[in-house]
């Protein structure tokens, strides 16, 4: 355990002193802001659509899915390709420490800071209580649901940057991990629901997962399917990780 508190503190430190890093959460917080408020402008015409705010906020439209991928792709990108690259992640396989302390490290350094992004995000559902009644129970069942499609993107993260050797390529690899994850909710929305592949498709789509979550259901499939794949993708960065260390 204290094997693994220090490499999870090296690795939060690495993560909070990286210029990238606050590129990635000023940049977040900008859109969000700018999202959020387009979002109350349309809902505040005569002619728009039912919906509530931060329901239309939790993976309202596909501009809410695409930047997240992206911005989970940042954050994940340097974990292991920048200890390749700079001659470090040798050293630290070979350390006195398994290669479980070292991804679980990883991960929970680069899971803390997506959770670390949404924080500030919490004064919307304060805004709209000065003005409104909104319902607490939905908000946060869509924070859970946005909490457990970080988790498995970033695990899918972790998987990408403990396969590429460069930082750019790690990012271009999470996110075409990502954009096949919201590939398959399209392919859902298209195919017959009556087959196969649409029930499948439909099941594993990320789009439905937050449709239920954002409406304050929470469904233990949703749950079990992103811990699923968080866990599958971090059993493969384990493999990879274990190569390089025999190797």
């Amino acid at each position: 355990m204290r094997a693994f508190r220090a490499l999870l503190w090296r690795e939060l430190l690495a993560i909070w002193t990286s210029p990238i890093a606050w590129v990635v959460l000023g940049t977040f917080l900008l859109l969000s802001g700018v999202y959020f408020y387009e979002i109350l402008w349309v809902l505040s015409r005569p002619s728009a659509p039912y919906g509530t705010p931060m329901a239309t906020f939790f993976g309202g439209s596909l501009l809410s899915y695409l930047p997240l991928v992206l911005f989970v792709a940042a954050i994940t990108m340097r974990s292991f390709a920048e200890e390749r690259h700079a001659g470090t992640l040798e050293p630290l396989l070979t350390a006195p420490v398994t290669t479980n302390q070292v991804l679980g490290a990883k991960y929970a350094g680069a899971y803390l800071f997506y959770l670390a992004l949404w924080v500030p995000t919490a004064v919307y559902p304060f805004l709209l209580w000065r003005h409104a009644d909104p319902a607490f129970g939905p908000i946060l069942a869509g924070y859970l649901g946005m909490a457990l499609l970080g988790a498995a993107l970033t695990a899918l993260g972790l998987l990408a940057s403990a396969l590429a050797r460069s930082q750019i390529v790690a990012a271009i690899l999470a996110f075409g991990f990502g954009g096949a994850w919201l590939l398959a909710g399209i392919g859902g929305s298209v195919l017959p629901a009556g087959s196969v592949a649409g029930r499948v498709l439909r099941y594993v789509s990320p789009f439905e997962l937050m449709d239920r979550f954002r409406v304050g259901l929470v469904d233990s499939r949703d749950v079990v399917l992103c811990l699923s794949l968080a866990a599958l993708a971090l059993l493969l960065a384990r493999a990879v990780l274990d190569l390089r260390r025999s190797s």
